[in-house]
């Protein structure tokens, strides 16, 4: 199962669940106030983002002698 990040528009909570892709959309409580408002946010790691830049920084940047 995949971990989607969420956000708490009422404390300004930012955790991470691990949910079913069928269960990602559906509400989901804050773990700080129980809110039942949570957004799923979208991850730079997901979307692909995250791992370019990363990948960038693994570049030899000259050769080797």
């Amino acid at each position: 199962m995949p971990i989607f990040e969420y956000h708490c528009p009422d404390c300004q909570e930012d955790f991470e669940e691990l949910r079913s892709h069928s269960e990602r959309d559906k509400p989901i409580p804050c773990p700080k106030c129980s809110s039942r408002r949570p957004e799923r946010r979208i991850s730079l790691f997901a979307s692909g983002l995250g791992a370019a830049t990363g990948l960038s920084s693994c570049s030899p940047r000259g050769g080797f002698s």
